[in-house]
């Protein structure tokens, strides 16, 4: 014994609905859902006579961490370089020019410097806020 049963249609409303399930369907399948890493900023902190964190294999290596967005060389103990000379300024400036030209959309400068005033010559001090630092900042209230 076989039932058949017939059923009257629009071809014209069906279609739409049946290239709609077809679609989500489709995109559905094939995707390979990896999921993004965290991103998160690393500090690497320094001070006067002691740049061990700021050492460029210590940078490449965080710079080659896809899940680091940022590494900020930040200064720390307030900053005070107030008894460094015109040349020493200018020597940690080429220090720290070698680090940024590592991945200089990656490494940005951070914390404020305490230089004694009249001693940093211009282009240095340009350098140094260009690169994210603050020279001679006050704490205001």
């Amino acid at each position: 014994m076989r039932f058949t049963k017939n059923f009257k249609y629009n071809i014209k409303r069906a279609l739409p609905i049946l290239a709609i399930a077809g679609a989500g369907f489709m995109s559905s399948c094939d995707k390979e859902d990896e999921p993004t890493p965290v991103q998160h900023d690393v500090e690497l902190k320094f001070f006067q006579d002691w740049y061990e964190e700021v050492e460029i294999d210590n940078i490449k290596k965080h710079v080659a961490d896809p899940t680091v967005r940022i590494v900020y060389l930040s200064v720390v103990n307030g900053g005070d370089y107030t008894n460094a000379s015109t040349e020493n300024i200018s020597n940690q400036r080429r220090f720290f020019t070698e680090r940024f030209q590592i991945a200089p959309n990656k490494i940005k400068g951070r914390g404020n410097f305490q230089f004694e005033p009249g001693v940093i010559l211009k282009e240095d001090s340009l350098w140094y806020v260009k690169q994210g630092w603050t020279i001679n900042k006050q704490n205001q209230k």
